[in-house]
């Protein structure tokens, strides 16, 4: 499989922004791409701003936001960077263009393994509905981060540090599970029939958007990874019921267990580890292919 001249092009020019900016301060300006695509998308359905634009090769969360990551873990491998676990510093800060050069190497590599991802043939249910059994995007975030930490990151850290302070005990994790859940599935009820598809990856940006705070060292709640895949249930639900109050327990259900499995990959890995290894993207990949399964199970 080869990337086209342009993917490759955008790939590694949205890898360098993405250390320049940090990974948190470009998935934030992914965020606000997502927003606006999937908005005008809401009006204009032809529209190719969401797939080619705000998740494609240039602002992508597998190209932008993953090659921030794995340039934070070469910066600190290079002693230039305090710790490859701060994904807010933007990286352009240390005027090394070695930095930048890893992030475009990232961003290619983010999007070929996308692509790759992406080519697992989808599974049609017996009324002929394909389903694809893996978010490739998330997939790949993944796996770009794995190999970060296997070239710059292989020692586990001295000190276990916590992912999101604010957001690790349980009653922390289930209220924002439940809550992040409640509010998807009302967005959801709320969107234009015809469009609900856009209201999940809507959802996603404004989650996305939030987190320009942690750049500024402000707590905030992280939440793509429990909108997304509530979103997502309450579509499936919504697919053999026209009941509101189960289409909302179901995306609380799935809000829920995706915020556990987020701090569950924290506290075994990710706490363990000197680089990110991305919690929310391990979440929704887990839950996109569960979901898959659902949906052939009642299909």
């Amino acid at each position: 499989m080869t990337l086209t001249v342009s993917e490759f092009v955008g790939a590694a020019g949205g890898g360098a922004l993405g250390a320049a900016l940090g990974a948190l301060g470009g998935f934030a300006l992914m965020g606000v791409i997502v927003v606006v695509a999937t908005l005008l998308a809401s009006v204009d359905p032809d529209t190719t701003l969401v797939g080619g634009l705000a998740f494609g090769p240039v602002f992508g969360p597998h190209v932008m936001f993953a090659s921030g990551a794995a340039a934070a873990a070469y910066a600190t491998y290079i002693r230039r960077h305090d710790s490859a676990r701060d994904i807010a510093q933007p990286l352009i800060t240390y005027n090394n263009m070695s930095i930048v050069g890893v992030g475009a190497i990232f961003g290619v590599l983010g999007q070929f393994l996308a692509r790759l991802a992406g080519s697992v043939p989808a599974v049609r249910t017996s009324d002929g509905k394909e389903i694809a059994m893996m978010d490739s995007l998330a997939v790949s975030v993944v796996l770009t981060a794995l190999i970060a930490a296997a070239l710059w990151a292989r020692k586990p850290a001295a000190i276990r540090q916590q992912w999101l302070p604010w957001q690790h005990n349980a009653a922390a994790v289930l209220t924002i599970g439940a809550v992040a859940g409640a509010v998807a599935g009302s967005v959801y009820l709320a969107w234009p029939e015809e469009s609900r598809p856009m209201a999940g990856l809507f959802l996603y940006g404004a989650s996305a958007l939030t987190l320009l705070a942690l750049v500024f060292g402000k707590a905030v709640p992280v939440t793509h990874h429990i909108t997304l895949p509530a979103a997502l249930t309450a579509g499936v639900a919504a697919a053999h019921t026209d009941e509101a109050t189960l289409i909302l327990l179901a995306a609380v259900g799935s809000g829920l267990l995706a915020s556990v499995l987020a701090e569950v990959w924290a506290r075994l890995v990710l706490e363990r580890c000197r680089m990110h290894l991305d919690p929310p993207a391990v979440a929704i990949a887990i839950m996109a292919t569960l979901l898959a399964l659902i949906q052939l199970g009642i299909g």
